[in-house]
């Protein structure tokens, strides 16, 4: 009992290890037996015996709790639970003792075997204990709730000396906080467990359910143990995986909120309150939960209330708090861009921007820096009109130095910081790899809690999302090409949210590449036999209809298997709505884990400067004859090869070339968007590949001064002036509205732009001998730099799973790093593709497409 008192102030557990005073209790705790002795004799000292167990059995679960080291006799503690000792006080302080040792163990599972004697049927008898027990837990709380002596008369005896005990009496208020004690311990116990996915199966087959009664206890010192054990499986990487659990934890959460709001919650545990809810923000799915229940409105009711009931107290770390929790909800893709959003409208935001922006405002006079820098972030993300406005050499300043803030304060740099020396060397991105796996192997993932007295996380988190919305910008990609580097560092070794939101400013650069504002928004590369649905511009999920033929050995483009030959019933679809170069889908320009592509592709991408409908190109290499299918070319009146074709209903064959009797060179043909033809002469062709390009431009372009439209062949140019097609693509290579009898023939690299290409891009275009110069150099970049290993490493934890695999699907459209990142992640591809977050499983499927 006296080491009870000395152990309850954290400050006299030194004098314990000082003493050896952990081996004694050790020694003591493993050679008490709690079973009740048959002689009468042997009662007296057995029940002295008993007290001190459970005295000790707190002094040691202190210990823990405080990281004292303290060495207890696990095996004891699985032998007392699987006994069912029917003494509520000493399953009580048992139950503590045992969730500080899981909570804090490093390899839980393991821990849980030896607690059972080392071998699994050993463990499957601990577990069958673990949830009997929480069943009578739960039984004895729900007995007690209704508030008589009535069903209650094993609770009123005495566990020791079998006396009876009154209802009321002292001696009853002392075991029914054991009892609420033991509710407390064990649901928290058992959360701890739950994250482990090779006891969840097992506890579940037992009967384990109903582990929400611990929040219905109100006692602030119980309360602190449940939102202490909240807030760090909210933190925890492997608990993020179980999306229930999460889910269940964010609800809890806002209950709690709302007591706090009416004053029925203690205020001395706000703080722990609201770092927990702080920590849940961080999830996308999780902000999209607290942005359904009003967050943005709860917490400024919070905070009046607060500082009315505290006027004399400093309110300041309860604001930032409030401040970080609506920063990270205000982030989310869904909140701030319109084109994300499945139920908002396209110029709505969450939190209300006016409002927001003007809380802002003053958070920035504060003098509390961490205030100030997440308010300024904001601040900066919300001004898309700055963005859209200014040129990017302007706005080069102040980005590098958000960049250099955020490299300086990202969780990136934990490791860097944990050393002692102030003459530090970086670490190098092999060596971060390393780190990175060490972690993984040792199950240590790190935490936000941790990095906080070195780090800003959520700051970081805020300025990532600002570089991973301007990385989608043409204008920008440039600025992070020279930096992606200290971004793949931060998905090696960053927390999760850090991580996942490099991982999208990463997927995002190859989004509608590349380096010099090409604004290419589909690209068909066609450069394996089963690669046909691969669009390296990251934009599109075509679909492919039929069975278009692989080309032939030895007749590939750039000396290459480039190539696919379109022939009868095969074709290849864009988009189902179908696909506009000034209103492209915005589907793969976000993924959490929670959405699906319908949710992603409600409404176009809005773009910082929104494309001319008329200003597009199309570029696409053929081979010479085309269609191979001499019977379609010698049918009666002729035949159309065909290339473009619009979306339905009309479905209006755009570009084709015509063969007949008087024709057999044939006529290449545009339709325009009046639906009329315009039969071009062109020069015969010579067997091979040549290169067709479209230029629809009009003299508001800076590349082509023209007013109309220009059809290359390789470098002869045909002007048709006040003529333009339709910016409207459904068909690639051939006309299904007519049963597809009119296959184009073979074709490789098929591009199209959002921008007039200039005559002398299209010369060079044609003068290609090799991919060297292919609009694909950030993918590239990301190749040399191992990108495919980096990114895999954050597979596990679904908040990041969805961005990495979106990351790993646009690397993908690189033939070289195919069997590479297969070879890393094949077999999680795999599993993922069952994941039960539907974002999720989308991007695994679509990166095993883009991979085979």
């Amino acid at each position: 009992h006296t080491f009870v008192k000395i152990s309850s102030d954290p400050q006299n557990l030194q004098v314990f290890l000082g003493g050896s005073v952990g081996d004694i209790l050790e020694s003591f705790f493993k050679s008490t037996s709690c079973h009740r002795p048959t002689n009468a004799a042997l009662l007296q000292q057995w029940a002295l015996n008993i007290s001190a167990l459970a005295h000790c059995a707190n002094s040691m679960g202190t210990m823990i709790k405080y990281d004292h080291a303290c060495q207890v006799d696990l095996m004891t503690i699985g032998s007392i639970f699987t006994s069912m000792s029917d003494n509520l006080r000493l399953i009580s302080e048992l139950s503590r003792l045992f969730y500080w040792v899981c909570r804090k163990s490093q390899d839980l599972f393991a821990t849980l075997v030896e607690s059972a004697g080392g071998n699994m049927e050993g463990l499957d008898t601990l577990l069958y204990s673990l949830v009997a027990t929480w069943k009578q837990s739960v039984d004895l709380h729900q007995r007690l709730q209704e508030g008589s002596a009535s069903g209650l008369d094993d609770f009123l005896i005495d566990d020791l000396d079998r006396t009876e005990i009154q209802f009321g009496s002292e001696e009853f208020i002392h075991k029914k906080e054991y009892a609420e004690m033991r509710l407390c311990y064990m649901n928290c116990l058992l959360w701890v467990l739950l994250p482990q996915e090779n006891l969840r199966w097992r506890l579940k087959d037992f009967g384990l359910k109903d582990l929400h009664f611990a929040v219905e206890l109100r006692q602030p010192n119980l309360l602190q143990v449940i939102l202490g054990t909240m807030r760090h499986l909210l933190d925890q990487e492997h608990a993020q995986q179980c999306h229930q659990l999460m889910q269940f934890f964010g609800e809890q959460l806002l209950i709690f909120l709302d007591l706090a709001i009416s004053g029925k919650f203690p205020d001395s545990l706000l703080r722990l309150l609201l770092d927990a809810v702080s920590i849940l923000s961080l999830q996308r799915d999780m902000q999209k939960l607290l942005a359904t229940f009003n967050i943005y409105g709860k917490l400024n009711r919070l905070v009046r209330k607060y500082r009315d009931r505290n006027s004399n107290r400093d309110h300041r770390k309860i604001e930032l708090a409030v401040l970080r929790v609506m920063s990270q909800v205000a982030v989310h893709p869904a909140h701030r861009l319109g084109f994300v959003a499945k139920d908002l409208e396209a110029d709505e935001v969450y939190p209300p921007r006016e409002e927001f922006e003007e809380q802002l405002e003053g958070w920035i006079k504060r003098k509390d820096e961490h205030c100030k820098t997440i308010a300024s972030l904001l601040l900066n993300l919300f001004e898309e009109q700055k963005f859209q406005q200014q040129d990017p050499s302007r706005l080069e300043t102040t980005l590098i130095s958000i960049f250099d803030w955020w490299q300086v304060n990202s969780t990136t740099s934990y490791e860097e910081d944990r050393e002692v020396s102030e003459a530090r060397t970086a670490i190098s991105l092999p060596d971060r790899l390393k780190v990175a796996m060490m972690r993984a192997q040792e199950k240590q993932a790190l935490t936000s809690m941790e990095t906080m007295s070195s780090c800003a996380p959520y700051e970081c988190v805020v300025a990532l999302s600002l570089f991973s919305r301007l990385a989608l910008e043409p204008k920008f990609k440039r600025l992070f090409y020279n930096h992606l580097e200290p971004l793949l560092a931060c998905v090696c070794t960053g927390i999760a949210a850090e991580a996942r939101e490099a991982a999208a400013t990463l997927a995002n650069l190859m989004w509608a590449p590349d380096l010099n504002q090409e604004q290419l928004v589909c690209w068909l590369k066609f450069d394996g036999s089963s690669c046909l649905t691969v669009d390296a511009a990251n934009v599109l999920l075509p679909v492919r209809a039929g069975d278009p033929k692989p080309v032939a050995i030895g007749q590939g483009m750039y000396k290459s298997t480039w190539g696919v030959e379109f022939v009868s019933d095969s074709c290849l679809t864009f988009h189902p709505d179908g696909f506009k170069t000034y209103n492209v889908p915005a589907l793969l320009t976000t993924a959490s884990p929670q959405d699906t592509f319908m949710n992603t592709s409600q409404s176009p991408y809005q773009w910082y400067h929104e494309p001319n409908p008329r200003h597009f190109t199309i570029s696409c290499w053929f081979f010479w004859p085309l269609c191979s299918d001499d019977g379609l070319k010698s049918r009666e009146g002729g035949c159309q090869c065909v290339l473009l074709q619009s979306s339905p209903p009309e479905m209006l064959i755009q570009i084709f070339v015509h063969f007949d009797k008087e024709n057999p060179e044939g006529i290449w043909t545009l339709v325009d968007y009046e639906r009329t033809k315009h039969a071009i002469k062109t020069p015969k062709l010579n067997p091979g590949w040549h290169l067709l390009t479209v230029v629809s431009s009009t003299t508001e372009s800076p590349a082509q001064k023209y007013n109309g439209t220009k059809f290359f062949l390789d470098e002869w140019c045909k002007r048709l002036p006040k003529v333009w097609i339709l910016n409207d693509f459904y068909n690639l290579g051939n006309d299904l509205s007519r049963g597809g009898r009119k296959p184009f023939g073979l074709i490789a690299d098929f591009r199209i732009y959002a921008r007039c290409l200039s005559d002398d891009e299209v010369r060079k275009l044609s003068r290609a001998e090799n991919t060297d110069k292919h609009p694909d150099q950030i993918a590239r970049r990301l190749a040399e730099l191992d990108a495919a290993t980096v990114l895999v490493q954050r597979l596990d934890v679904p908040d990041c799973a969805a961005e990495c695999l979106r990351a790993l699907g646009s690397l993908a459209t690189l033939s070289t790093q195919r069997a590479k990142i297969f070879h890393v992640c094949g077999r999680q591809l795999l599993r993922l593709m069952t994941s039960p977050q539907p974002m999720v499983q989308r991007q695994a499927k679509r990166l095993l497409n883009n991979l085979s």
